[in-house]
């Protein structure tokens, strides 16, 4: 956060905190489709592209990216030494996620949440306009991206005897389920031409997949092991 007192930008780890827990709650607002107008579970999030509630999650999801960069940054320039390691790999997996579902965000097509590997599948595969090969594979670069980021974060409590790493570990059992149930479930819709239906709705599998991704994020924020306090320019006391 800016530091009034001097004349430079001072920033402080609980800026990076804030912003992996603001990540967390913008990227979840997708479950506001059962009471903005587009939404509703029946219909899905992503079937109209031009509704009210599209744009929003279109919007929204931009900044939840921007956000995640923002952590993973400040994640990476104050975060502990202690088991630097796996933690580097956390964070930079991090910021990949984050850089991916920003360029994703920006392209044009169907998907509204545009790392949603289901439906850049289903969208190619019923050539869908805006659909590419490009987005599809971006789309599996940021599961991929945020499952290494989760399971390094694990690696790294496990390693510095955090009590918290078996919560972590859970976050990040839960997103590898999430996630190849959504790998599995692309490749179902890519080589079957897609599911007949018009549009491409949000399912059951793409929503469990955006929830434990918030769970990552907010985990990632909450955990206090992987940040230090700083000082101008001193490190403080390191919580474990």
């Amino acid at each position: 956060m800016p530091d009034t007192s001097t004349a430079s930008l001072h920033w402080d780890y609980r800026d990076g905190r804030v912003a992996a827990v603001a990540a967390a709650v913008v990227y979840s607002l997708w479950v506001l489709e059962v009471v903005l107008p587009g939404g509703g579970a029946a219909q899905g999030a992503l079937a109209e592209p031009d509704s009210p509630f599209g744009e929003f999650l279109d919007s929204t999801h931009r900044m939840a990216s921007i956000l995640v960069i923002v952590a993973a940054a400040l994640g990476l320039s104050l975060g502990t030494r202690r088991t630097r390691r796996w933690l580097l790999v956390s964070w930079w997996s991090m910021a990949a996620f984050g850089v991916i579902s920003l360029v994703t965000s920006l392209m044009p097509g169907a998907c509204r949440v545009s790392t949603d590997v289901a439906c850049a599948a289903e969208s190619l595969a019923e050539g869908v306009h805006g659909a590419t090969v490009a987005q599809a594979l971006l789309s599996v670069a940021a599961v991929a991206a945020a499952l290494v980021s989760v399971v390094a974060l694990a690696v790294n409590r496990w390693s510095a005897d955090d009590p918290a790493w078996l919560f972590v570990a859970v976050m990040a059992a839960l997103q590898a389920v999430a996630a190849v149930a959504v790998l599995i479930l692309a490749g179902i819709l890519y080589w079957a031409s897609g599911d007949g239906d018009p549009g491409v709705p949000l399912g059951l599998v793409q929503r469990a997949h955006l929830v434990t991704v918030a769970l990552w994020l907010l985990t990632a924020g909450i955990v206090p092991g992987p940040w230090k306090r700083t000082h101008d320019g001193r490190a403080a006391a390191t919580a474990h």
